[in-house]
């Protein structure tokens, strides 16, 4: 059943239609006149509107675009008479669902109003689902510290206004994307696409292909034509991840873009206009390139109509254990491990580091602690941790962190965990210890007994 604003000033037909709609089970407000149909909005939200066009006191379309914020989750259908065919066109462009003619078929009406109902249900439960994946992409981001909850309240206040350049900078591993993603999903763009780039993992040849598009004939392997990702998220967002990988051809061709929001594909001669939203992400110092001359100046200052950077792991003190737990939780489906959590004594050796590698460093020092570990807890000797790298950062505490063994031991006993985790298989290992396979097998010829 549903609540139906019936708009119609004919009495007889009104009052045949709201007999049918109520023996099909719907309820009926009735309103004989544009003014009686706004009361009635005052009161009530009707899940449809039936709205007729020619009215006493106005015209019914100029009410539907005067009311388009009170019917907002209303499906509405327009009855219009035979020859008001530009009205039933501007009717559909202002939203309404579909239009009938008049004299009005009460069965054909009916499918009419279950289908639209559907529809609107549809979208209900959509918007449902987009509002709770929006909760828990903002949700998943771990900021307990001060300085990252600035960083990200100055990331909604961007992302909610109509900037379309940002520039997201840090050291690698801060989670640069995590910031990228939710200035998205907290936009007004959140129901368009997302698409990024890794520039520095494209050869320099394939990279304005990729950004651009190609015509086909532009090149030796363009044997079709090709949309670049530009293109593609059209008025979504594109984020642009280690841009400062960038050559400088390509760079330039970026700055005209961001410029004009007017690009062509490589090897095209047609303009193609899109808002794309642009985020650009960085590890790298860009004004220090530019003075280098590694880097466009008017392309940087271009980026960086709105800047922000995202402080390592050693600013958030407050971040390191919150975000252990959120991984230990996150990684135990995958490994088929259940974890009670850490001991003191594994959190002592957590805030004592300094996380060179921030938070993926993080990350990965879990993952392989929840491969070694034997218990139902996370203990210190199953976090290894680089003492030369990550010296333990100043935190007030006197007493020696438990669990500390020579480094070359600890390698031995991780490079064989590691080895009888994976099966034998070097490749896997060598992800496991977040290393490349040669440093792997440089530390198996010193260590051959870790391979048995």
């Amino acid at each position: 059943m549903a609540l139906i604003l019936l708009v119609e000033d004919e009495e007889l037909l009104r009052w045949a239609l709201k007999k049918r709609l109520a023996k099909a089970g719907h309820a009926i407000d009735e309103a004989g006149s544009l003014a009686e149909a706004a009361d009635h909005l005052k009161r009530r939200q009707p899940d449809l509107m039936l709205l007729d066009l020619a009215l006493p006191d106005g015209h019914g379309l100029d009410f539907f675009e005067d009311h388009q914020a009170d019917l907002e989750s209303t499906v509405t259908i327009i009855m219009t008479a035979v020859g008001e065919v530009e009205d039933a066109v501007r009717a559909m462009k202002l939203g309404a669902f579909d239009f009938l003619s008049k004299p009005v078929d009460t069965t054909e009406l009916l499918k009419l109003i279950d289908r639209s109902l559907a529809r609107r249900q549809e979208c209900l439960t959509a918007q449902v689902a987009r509002r709770e994946q929006e909760t828990r992409t903002s949700t998943d981001i771990v900021a307990h510290s001060a300085v990252f909850k600035k960083v990200l309240n100055i990331a909604c206040q961007v992302a909610q206004s109509h900037v379309d350049t940002i520039l997201v900078q840090g050291e690698s591993g801060t989670g640069k994307n995590v910031v990228a993603r939710y200035i998205h999903a907290v936009s007004q763009r959140r129901d368009k696409p997302l698409l990024e780039i890794n520039c520095a993992a494209l050869p320099d040849h394939l990279v304005e292909s990729e950004l651009f598009g190609h015509e086909r004939g532009a090149f030796t392997d363009a044997k079709t034509s090709k949309k670049g990702t530009l293109e593609l998220a059209a008025t979504g967002c594109l984020v642009l991840d280690e841009i400062s990988e960038l050559k400088l051809e390509v760079q330039a061709k970026l700055l005209q873009f961001l410029e004009s929001r007017v690009f062509r594909r490589v090897g095209g001669l047609r303009e193609i206009h899109v808002e794309t939203r642009v985020i650009a992400l960085t590890n790298q110092d860009l004004r220090e390139m530019v003075a280098e001359g590694r880097f466009r100046a008017d392309l940087y200052y271009r980026l960086a109509v709105f800047p922000i950077t995202v402080p390592p792991l050693r600013e958030r003190h407050e971040d390191v254990l919150p975000l252990a737990w959120a991984f230990l939780r996150k990684l135990q489906p995958a490994l088929g491990r259940r974890f009670n959590g850490l001991t003191r004594e594994a959190e002592n050796l957590l805030l004592g580091y300094s996380w060179p590698g921030n938070v993926r460093e993080l990350r990965n020092v879990v993952e392989r602690a929840m491969i070694l570990e034997k218990g139902p807890e996370i203990t210190p000797s199953s976090l290894i941790l680089d003492p030369e790298t990550g010296a333990p950062a100043p935190s007030g505490r006197t007493e020696p962190l438990a669990g500390i063994v020579p480094l070359e031991t600890a390698e031995r006993e991780l490079v064989r965990r590691a080895m009888r985790a994976t099966g034998g298989n070097q490749t896997r290992a060598a992800e496991l210890l977040g290393i490349t396979r040669d440093q792997l097998r440089y530390r198996l010829k010193r260590f051959p007994e870790a391979s048995e």
